[in-house]
């Protein structure tokens, strides 16, 4: 054999090799169905809205994302005017409280002070891929901590190609919003949201990404600002009136 050939050949068998081994890699990361909910369902938790009087409002469910933080979708904390949370297996509710929102995007930030649970790792949503394996968790129906199982249907973007949606065939239902949609390597992919209700539709079910848990401090800080110059320009309009020259 030459000396090209004997190259040709290593080179040939390195790269078989570290593609082996990298599938190798891929499929070791990968998670069960059951290893999956055994590590990521600690981290959904139950969320219970209350009225002024203390009467139930709404049920849904949140996900820890930090030492007590927890995630949701601000459509379940509407009207709400005290909000609880509850971990599966625990007797104890806890207070949460209100710390970042942005309306616009349907996501909510809790804060839980004393609140022990781990933080999900944060998957990529824009690296998501249309037929990867999808896990939903939440509380559908007050039902706590139910999984199910698909694939990501589809990756729903704007008119300016910007990712707005997850399309899932996991099973999602009333009281799941605000649940986790986790990747095969138990990485939040996005927070669970709609389910068609329609006769004529079925297993349509909608993921917000997790990209956007990452840029909610930014925008809810850009937010406040704009209300503040909003309000300070209602309450003196001379102010911000134009100068008119004589």
């Amino acid at each position: 054999m030459t000396l090209s050939a004997r190259q040709g050949f290593c080179a040939s068998f390195l790269a078989g090799l570290c593609l082996l081994l990298s599938t190798q890699l891929a499929l070791a990361a990968a998670l069960t169905p059951a290893e999956l909910f055994a590590r990521v369902s600690p981290s959904v938790w139950r969320v219970q809205t209350l009225d002024g009087d203390g009467l139930p409002l709404v049920q849904g469910s949140a996900v820890v994302v930090a030492s007590g933080q927890l995630v949701t979708n601000c459509h379940v904390l509407a009207r709400a005017k005290r909000v609880q949370v509850r971990r599966d297996g625990q007797a104890k509710v806890m207070a949460a409280k209100l710390v970042l929102w942005d309306v616009q995007r349907d996501l909510c930030q809790l804060e839980v002070p004393g609140a022990v649970a781990p933080s999900v790792p944060l998957g990529s949503s824009s690296a998501a891929a249309v037929g990867q394996p999808a896990y939903a968790i939440g509380h559908p129906k007050g039902l706590d901590l139910t999984l199910s199982a698909g694939l990501v249907s589809s990756l729903r973007r704007n008119s300016a190609g910007q990712l707005v949606l997850i399309q899932t065939s996991a099973a999602i239902s009333g009281g799941s919003s605000g649940g986790g949609l986790f990747n095969e390597e138990g990485e939040l992919l996005g927070l669970t949201t709609i389910a068609s209700i329609a006769g004529d539709a079925q297993n349509l079910n909608f993921a917000i990404p997790a990209d956007w848990i990452r840029e909610l401090p930014r925008r809810h800080a850009a937010a406040l600002a704009l209300a503040s110059s909003a309000a300070a320009a209602a309450s003196n309009p001379s102010a911000s009136a134009p100068a008119t020259g004589r």
